[in-house]
Protein backbone atom coordinates (compact mmCIF):
# COMPACT_ATOMS: atom_id res chain seq x y z
CA UNK A 1 0.00 0.00 0.00
CA UNK A 2 2.81 2.45 1.27
CA UNK A 3 4.79 1.49 -2.28
CA UNK A 4 1.90 2.06 -4.42
CA UNK A 5 1.54 5.25 -3.32
CA UNK A 6 5.11 6.20 -3.46
CA UNK A 7 5.11 4.56 -6.74
CA UNK A 8 3.10 7.75 -7.84
CA UNK A 9 5.95 10.27 -7.17
CA UNK A 10 8.65 8.51 -9.63
CA UNK A 11 9.96 9.93 -12.85
CA UNK A 12 8.80 7.58 -15.48
CA UNK A 13 4.78 9.19 -13.90
CA UNK A 14 6.11 13.04 -13.12
CA UNK A 15 7.75 13.66 -16.34
CA UNK A 16 5.10 12.43 -18.53
CA UNK A 17 2.59 14.71 -16.32
CA UNK A 18 4.56 17.31 -16.40
CA UNK A 19 4.90 17.77 -20.04
CA UNK A 20 0.73 17.03 -20.35
CA UNK A 21 0.49 19.58 -17.78
CA UNK A 22 2.69 22.08 -19.74
CA UNK A 23 0.98 21.53 -23.44
CA UNK A 24 -2.26 21.67 -21.84
CA UNK A 25 -1.48 25.27 -20.85
CA UNK A 26 0.07 26.24 -23.94
CA UNK A 27 -2.69 25.04 -25.65
CA UNK A 28 -5.24 26.85 -24.16
CA UNK A 29 -3.07 29.93 -25.07
CA UNK A 30 -1.51 30.38 -21.52
CA UNK A 31 1.85 30.62 -22.59
CA UNK A 32 3.12 33.01 -19.82
CA UNK A 33 1.39 29.96 -16.96
CA UNK A 34 3.29 27.39 -19.04
CA UNK A 35 6.70 29.12 -19.15
CA UNK A 36 6.23 29.23 -15.62
CA UNK A 37 5.52 25.57 -15.04
CA UNK A 38 8.39 24.26 -16.98
CA UNK A 39 10.77 26.72 -15.39
CA UNK A 40 9.62 25.53 -12.41
CA UNK A 41 9.87 21.61 -12.84
CA UNK A 42 12.99 21.95 -14.87
CA UNK A 43 14.46 24.28 -11.65
CA UNK A 44 13.70 21.72 -9.06
CA UNK A 45 14.63 18.73 -11.17
CA UNK A 46 17.75 20.16 -11.87
CA UNK A 47 18.07 21.36 -8.26
CA UNK A 48 17.58 17.93 -7.09
CA UNK A 49 20.18 16.11 -9.00
CA UNK A 50 22.48 18.80 -8.48
CA UNK A 51 21.88 17.77 -5.05
CA UNK A 52 22.31 14.28 -5.21
CA UNK A 53 25.62 14.30 -7.18
CA UNK A 54 26.86 16.39 -4.70
CA UNK A 55 25.82 14.03 -1.94
CA UNK A 56 26.41 10.91 -3.37
CA UNK A 57 29.99 11.62 -5.05
CA UNK A 58 31.83 9.23 -2.64
CA UNK A 59 29.27 6.57 -2.37
CA UNK A 60 27.22 5.84 1.33
CA UNK A 61 28.62 6.76 4.35
CA UNK A 62 29.08 4.35 7.04
CA UNK A 63 26.91 6.73 9.27
CA UNK A 64 24.27 7.73 6.68
CA UNK A 65 22.20 10.63 7.57
CA UNK A 66 22.31 12.82 4.00
CA UNK A 67 23.27 10.47 1.40
CA UNK A 68 20.76 11.37 -1.45
CA UNK A 69 18.53 13.74 -0.57
CA UNK A 70 14.93 12.30 -1.33
CA UNK A 71 13.57 12.55 -5.42
CA UNK A 72 9.99 11.40 -4.74
CA UNK A 73 9.61 13.21 -1.87
CA UNK A 74 10.42 16.55 -4.09
CA UNK A 75 9.14 15.43 -7.43
CA UNK A 76 5.39 14.49 -5.77
CA UNK A 77 5.53 17.63 -4.04
CA UNK A 78 6.49 19.71 -6.55
CA UNK A 79 4.40 18.48 -9.46
CA UNK A 80 1.20 17.07 -7.56
CA UNK A 81 1.50 20.40 -5.20
CA UNK A 82 1.94 22.32 -8.59
CA UNK A 83 -1.46 21.36 -10.20
CA UNK A 84 -2.72 22.17 -6.66
CA UNK A 85 -1.20 25.61 -7.78
CA UNK A 86 -2.95 25.66 -10.72
CA UNK A 87 -6.25 24.50 -9.57
CA UNK A 88 -6.65 25.89 -6.18
CA UNK A 89 -8.40 29.56 -6.10
CA UNK A 90 -7.86 29.29 -1.96
CA UNK A 91 -4.41 29.57 -0.74
CA UNK A 92 -5.25 27.93 2.67
CA UNK A 93 -6.58 24.88 0.33
CA UNK A 94 -3.50 25.58 -1.74
CA UNK A 95 -1.00 25.41 1.10
CA UNK A 96 -2.31 22.62 3.18
CA UNK A 97 -2.59 20.09 0.46
CA UNK A 98 0.56 20.92 -0.80
CA UNK A 99 2.12 20.44 2.90
CA UNK A 100 -0.20 17.50 3.09
CA UNK A 101 1.62 15.77 -0.04
CA UNK A 102 4.91 16.80 1.23
CA UNK A 103 4.60 14.50 4.63
CA UNK A 104 2.52 11.87 2.81
CA UNK A 105 5.45 11.31 0.17
CA UNK A 106 8.43 11.89 2.77
CA UNK A 107 6.68 9.30 5.21
CA UNK A 108 6.55 6.86 2.56
CA UNK A 109 10.04 7.03 1.77
CA UNK A 110 10.95 6.55 5.28
CA UNK A 111 8.51 3.66 5.90
CA UNK A 112 9.85 1.72 3.25
CA UNK A 113 13.43 2.14 4.22
CA UNK A 114 14.61 4.05 1.12
CA UNK A 115 15.68 7.43 2.55
CA UNK A 116 16.01 8.99 6.01
CA UNK A 117 14.30 11.61 7.80
CA UNK A 118 17.34 14.47 6.44
CA UNK A 119 17.12 13.07 2.98
CA UNK A 120 13.29 13.16 3.15
CA UNK A 121 12.86 16.88 4.89
CA UNK A 122 15.72 18.09 2.15
CA UNK A 123 13.76 16.83 -0.69
CA UNK A 124 10.22 18.07 0.43
CA UNK A 125 11.99 21.53 1.39
CA UNK A 126 12.82 21.70 -2.13
CA UNK A 127 9.39 20.51 -3.37
CA UNK A 128 7.86 23.12 -1.31
CA UNK A 129 9.81 26.11 -2.47
CA UNK A 130 9.46 25.27 -6.19
CA UNK A 131 5.63 25.15 -5.61
CA UNK A 132 5.51 28.32 -3.43
CA UNK A 133 7.46 30.25 -6.59
CA UNK A 134 5.35 28.48 -8.99
CA UNK A 135 2.49 29.80 -7.20
CA UNK A 136 3.91 33.39 -6.87
CA UNK A 137 4.61 33.37 -10.40
CA UNK A 138 0.89 31.95 -11.57
CA UNK A 139 -0.18 35.28 -10.07
CA UNK A 140 -2.95 33.86 -8.20
CA UNK A 141 -4.68 32.36 -11.97
CA UNK A 142 -6.01 29.10 -11.57
CA UNK A 143 -6.16 26.36 -14.66
CA UNK A 144 -9.89 26.61 -14.77
CA UNK A 145 -9.52 29.79 -16.68
CA UNK A 146 -10.72 30.58 -20.42
CA UNK A 147 -10.19 28.10 -22.89
CA UNK A 148 -8.55 25.21 -20.28
CA UNK A 149 -10.85 22.32 -20.29
CA UNK A 150 -9.86 20.99 -16.83
CA UNK A 151 -11.48 17.95 -16.91
CA UNK A 152 -10.29 16.40 -19.85
CA UNK A 153 -6.61 17.91 -18.57
CA UNK A 154 -7.04 15.91 -15.05
CA UNK A 155 -8.79 12.48 -16.92
CA UNK A 156 -5.36 12.47 -19.18
CA UNK A 157 -3.17 12.94 -16.02
CA UNK A 158 -5.02 10.11 -14.30
CA UNK A 159 -4.54 8.17 -17.20
CA UNK A 160 -0.81 8.71 -17.50
CA UNK A 161 0.03 8.29 -13.92
CA UNK A 162 -2.21 4.97 -13.64
CA UNK A 163 -1.21 3.93 -16.39
CA UNK A 164 2.51 4.21 -16.00
CA UNK A 165 2.11 3.30 -12.43
CA UNK A 166 4.96 0.52 -11.34
CA UNK A 167 7.26 1.38 -14.09
CA UNK A 168 10.70 2.40 -12.73
CA UNK A 169 12.68 5.14 -15.10
CA UNK A 170 16.32 4.19 -12.95
CA UNK A 171 17.16 7.57 -12.84
CA UNK A 172 18.85 6.94 -9.02
CA UNK A 173 21.22 4.35 -10.88
CA UNK A 174 22.42 6.64 -13.65
CA UNK A 175 22.83 9.56 -10.79
CA UNK A 176 24.94 7.57 -8.06
CA UNK A 177 26.96 6.04 -11.23
CA UNK A 178 27.84 9.68 -12.28
CA UNK A 179 28.52 11.01 -9.11
CA UNK A 180 30.72 8.49 -8.21
CA UNK A 181 33.07 9.08 -11.67
CA UNK A 182 32.22 12.90 -12.20
CA UNK A 183 32.85 14.17 -8.61
CA UNK A 184 34.27 11.42 -6.68
CA UNK A 185 37.71 11.87 -7.94
CA UNK A 186 38.09 15.08 -7.19
CA UNK A 187 36.51 15.33 -4.16
CA UNK A 188 36.48 12.43 -2.35
CA UNK A 189 39.53 10.67 -0.34
CA UNK A 190 40.61 6.83 -0.96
Amino acid sequence: MIGTFSDFADQSILIPVEILVFLSLTLSGRRRDATSWGLAMLAGSTLIVILKLWFERCGIPSHRVLYSPSGHSMGGTMVYGGLLALLCRRTWVFAAGTILLAVAFAWSRVALGVHTTCEVITGSVVGLAVVCLLRFALNGKDMAGPRMNVPVTLALICAVAFGLHGYRLGAEAWIQTAARHVFGPFFCRK
